[in-house]
């Protein structure tokens, strides 16, 4: 885990503020962020970090922020020096692109990608869909390079993971498209063709879902084109979504293995298990719901929330593996009517607010004033009126 990494001396820690939020990213957000991560992902992102400015000031940025929920500091010095840290990691990055000569590196990659983190775990979802594009393509290219190392691929794979698990997940769960590329999708598919039902450490889920959860969110966004909501769901479509709910219903009954051996204790091995059955049952919810467009009271929804739930219960209540299934419970909390299971869910997210994370905070709220409207409309469509874009990572 990261807590166990090693800080090398840098020139770039200068400062008693950096040294410190640089302690708290690795003690404390990098385990947040990433629960059950690669030892060498982890390893390579801090030691890189250490010698590359951009990629320091970025998770220097997203210690400060997280240190602030943590404590609940809403001070002005708080809030400068998070923006220090953005805006020094944002100049070192367009610096390092304009003197790489075409050529890219991961480190440059990562940078983006934990600005684009931090973005979304701020609640700055103006500038977050802007920013996780921008990445889209500085990862493509990068993967297009060549010339690397083994080493290099499985910290590569890390990162198309990390991309892929924010770029799903906005898809589903709000009222844009992803912005997967190929590149991306070839480089997955090659692992996820080997995955075997193991559930994935970066994602928390099989790699065989990523697929299954793409086609369901095209499916969910085809929704809206005309005549679908006036004349009901077309025969294509609903022949579709019997192929996916057959594949999903495989996944969810097959034998899911994990891949961590001895690094991780056998309880969060076991809870991965669950976490990825958590995401298999919420792509069945979301296939019944909202593109077979099945009532709430229909069976098969009822029992798509009961066994996220179910998964859930297997799962300690403060463990960090919760913070892979945000997605999940809040998909069961737009569907349920149960008050009791609208008070476990609340009380599962207020566990991880604990934690600091501030898109668990958001989910809680918005999730509220949801059960509290009584609308009769569906979950997406509510909060696209009110304007409000989620992103359930």
């Amino acid at each position: 885990m990261a807590s166990q990494l090693q800080l090398n001396v840098s020139p770039f820690l200068s400062s008693d503020e950096s040294r410190f939020f640089m302690h708290v990213f690795n003690t404390e957000t990098a385990p947040r962020l990433f629960p059950a991560a690669p030892h060498i992902f982890l390893h390579r992102m801090v030691s890189a970090a250490v010698e590359t400015p951009c990629l320091l000031y970025a998770l220097l940025a997203s210690a400060c922020s997280h240190h602030s929920r943590l404590i609940q500091d809403r001070r002005p010095q708080s809030r400068m020096a998070r923006l220090k840290f953005t805006n020094m990691a944002i100049s070192g990055l367009r610096a390092a692109i304009m003197n790489s000569s075409g050529t890219l590196n991961a480190e440059m990659v990562t940078t983006a990608m934990a600005l684009c983190t931090n973005d979304l775990c701020n609640g700055h979802m103006d500038v977050w869909r802007t920013h996780l594009r921008g990445v889209m393509r500085l990862l493509a290219i990068l993967l297009t390079q060549g010339n690397s190392t083994e080493a290099d691929d499985a910290y590569l794979l890390c990162l198309v993971k990390w991309f892929t698990t924010m770029d799903v997940l906005a898809g589903l769960s709000g009222i844009h498209s992803s912005c997967f590329s190929d590149e991306l999708n070839v480089s997955l598919s090659q692992t996820s063709s080997q995955s075997n039902g193991v559930a994935d450490e970066v994602c928390g889920y099989s790699l065989e879902l990523v697929p299954i959860l793409t086609r369901i969110s095209q499916l969910v966004h085809s929704r809206d084109m005309p005549g679908i909501i006036d004349h009901g769901v077309p025969p294509d479509v609903m022949k579709e979504a019997h192929v996916l709910e057959s594949k999903l219903d495989a996944l969810v009954h097959g034998s899911v293995l994990d891949a961590t051996t001895v690094a991780y204790p056998s309880g969060l091995r076991i809870e991965l298990e669950r976490t990825h059955l958590a995401f298999a049952h919420s792509a069945l919810l979301h296939l019944h719901r909202r593109v077979q467009m099945l009532p709430q009271t229909h069976p098969k929804v009822i029992t798509d929330i009961s066994n996220i739930l179910d998964a859930f219960t297997h799962i300690q209540p403060f463990s960090p593996a919760n913070i892979l299934v945000l997605w999940p419970l809040f998909s069961a909390g737009c569907e349920t009517t149960d008050r009791q299971q609208q008070a476990q869910i609340q009380e599962r997210m207020s566990n991880m607010q604990s934690f600091g994370l501030g898109n668990f905070t958001r989910a809680k709220q918005h999730l509220t004033e949801f059960w509290a409207s009584h609308t009769d409309l569906p979950w997406d469509v509510y909060f696209a009126q009110l304007g409000v874009e989620l992103v359930l990572f």
